[in-house]
């Protein structure tokens, strides 16, 4: 039913009971009465296989045109010239006026 040019079943234990259960399959009386050549789809089943692993440097290369892009959406900030995003408020900034109102407001309680 396989070709020799086929992966021995007996080396890979999944193939080998995929490779049964379509046997059986076309053994069945329902499958000779209709027709149904099962074992050509159990070859088809098991030849759908890569032939060999990728190596590593074939994958990095295919993956070598997915780097990182550069970002467009950066802007410096006017307060303090560091790089913040378009339409956001600076990081920095921000955290310091954040320092300076917490102040203001321990002295309003204070007093």
């Amino acid at each position: 039913m396989f070709s020799t040019a086929l992966a021995r079943p007996a080396a890979f234990p999944r193939l080998t009971n995929a490779f049964a259960a379509v046997t059986r399959l076309a053994q069945t009386p329902v499958a000779t009465a209709l027709g149904i050549n099962l074992g050509l789809l159990g070859e088809m089943i098991l030849r759908a296989v890569p032939k060999q692993r990728t190596s590593h440097s074939k994958k990095r290369k295919r993956m070598a045109t997915k780097g990182l892009k550069d970002r467009q959406d950066l802007t410096p900030c006017r307060g303090c010239g560091r790089p913040k995003l378009i339409s956001h408020i600076c990081y920095y900034c921000y955290s310091d006026i954040r320092k300076k109102l917490k102040g203001m407001r321990r002295e309003a309680q204070q007093d």
